[in-house]
């Protein structure tokens, strides 16, 4: 199970809730993390978002380490199908929805689900969740290249009731 403390976010019956978030920029097909950069204190400016680290000293999300606040890396498996690895173990996805933009626009991404056949909370390194891009027919569709999609991703910690 994840072993970093999180905040407490939710008001459960279920102990050990926790809100995993993902922003990923799309590159033609292939899914980009992105990271939130804050901005030096007292700067006057806000902070923007950036490519997250491949690779660093292990999971965390945090300074060096590869991935962002919880997500160690997305990957595309096939048309509108994407496996996103985590960087903790988690005993269950109890939702995972999100959404697509696009600036001018909007985008052809109305519906993100869990894919199931894809998700396995034991996978080695951290579990992996399986996901689902939808369009506007319930057909698996790839968002349109250069638009982001936000992942909100609630997972349980927790392996008692």
């Amino acid at each position: 199970m994840a072993n970093r403390f999180t905040i407490n976010a939710y008001w459960s019956l279920l102990k050990g809730v926790t809100l995993v978030r993902a922003r990923i920029l799309l590159s033609g097909t292939t899914p980009v993390l992105q990271k939130w950069t804050y901005p030096a204190p007292n700067s006057g400016t806000i902070g923007s978002y950036g490519t997250a680290p491949t690779s660093g000293g292990g999971a965390g999300g945090f300074g060096d380490t590869a991935g962002c606040e919880g997500v160690l890396s997305v990957t595309r498996t096939g048309t509108g199908l994407w496996t996103v690895q985590l960087q903790d173990s988690f005993q269950r996805v109890l939702d995972l929805g999100g959404y697509a933009s696009l600036a001018g626009g909007t985008s052809n991404i109305v519906a993100i689900h869990e894919n199931t056949s894809i998700s396995d909370m034991v996978a080695s390194g951290g579990s992996k969740v399986g996901v689902a891009l939808l369009s506007a027919t319930a057909t698996a569709a790839d968002p349109d290249a250069s638009s982001y999609v936000t992942l909100n991703m609630v997972l349980q910690n927790s392996t008692s009731p």
